[in-house]
């Protein structure tokens, strides 16, 4: 009992440590910087929009630390699959379109009803992008998904242990991330006064987040 508890913690420490200053910051943060950035939103709405965000980035944890439990083979097979090349390409869309949402300067709803029956919220998207980039581990993660499946005993386990990672990335993204994004929605308010400045710089921002896009999608691509 005292060891599943050190494992727990052990656990919750990596993920809070990979929130902070590993890839879970480093692959997230530019996007989400970039996207709060350009909207120009107010600091507790931008803190909203990345609490969605984790909060799809953590229920693919879950998915994947249930994988795990199952078995390290089923888990191995999942990161290999033609399922995850689907998904690097359908997250690279959802970046370019976060992108022509700062450059439109309006919400998805109003945008997307043109094209679709059903309304698509400032929740879905980011949740979606979120619950996407937590789906595609990185090398770092799934070494540590390959641990979690050796040490517990069955798929709810697995599950559990991916729960308190999730809460360590969750607790240091809302950290860091937050912090960045309170400096990043005062900022260019300050800097460009005028609107023109204000254009260039949310279409410097919107460019950015489409060739992020392009980039996960044309590696996916690369390597068919």
């Amino acid at each position: 009992m005292f060891n599943t508890v050190i494992n727990h913690l052990q656990i919750f420490g990596i993920g809070f440590s990979f929130g902070m200053a590993g890839p879970c910051l480093l692959i997230c943060a530019p996007i989400l910087i970039t996207y709060i950035a350009g909207k120009q939103t107010i600091w507790r709405k931008a803190l909203g929009d990345i609490f969605i965000f984790l909060l799809g980035r953590l229920l693919a944890y879950l998915i994947l630390g249930y994988l795990a439990g199952l078995s390290a083979g089923l888990l191995r097979q999942f990161s290999s699959s033609n399922l995850i090349s689907f998904f690097k390409p359908l997250g690279g869309i959802v970046i370019i379109l976060l992108g022509v949402f700062v450059l439109t300067g309006k919400e998805p709803a109003s945008w997307a009803c043109k094209f679709t029956s059903k309304k698509i919220s400032n929740f879905s998207r980011l949740f979606i992008l979120g619950f996407i980039i937590g789906i595609l581990p990185c090398a770092p993660l799934l070494a540590l998904l390959f641990e979690i499946a050796l040490i517990c005993r069955g798929p709810l386990e697995g599950m559990f242990y991916a729960l308190f990672f999730g809460l360590g990335t969750l607790i240091s993204g809302l950290i860091v991330i937050g912090s960045l994004a309170g400096i990043f929605s005062w900022l260019p308010s300050r800097i460009f006064k005028s609107k023109r400045s204000n254009l260039v710089f949310r279409i410097i921002c919107a460019l950015l987040l489409v060739l992020l896009g392009l980039g996960l999608i044309f590696k996916t691509l690369s390597l068919y």
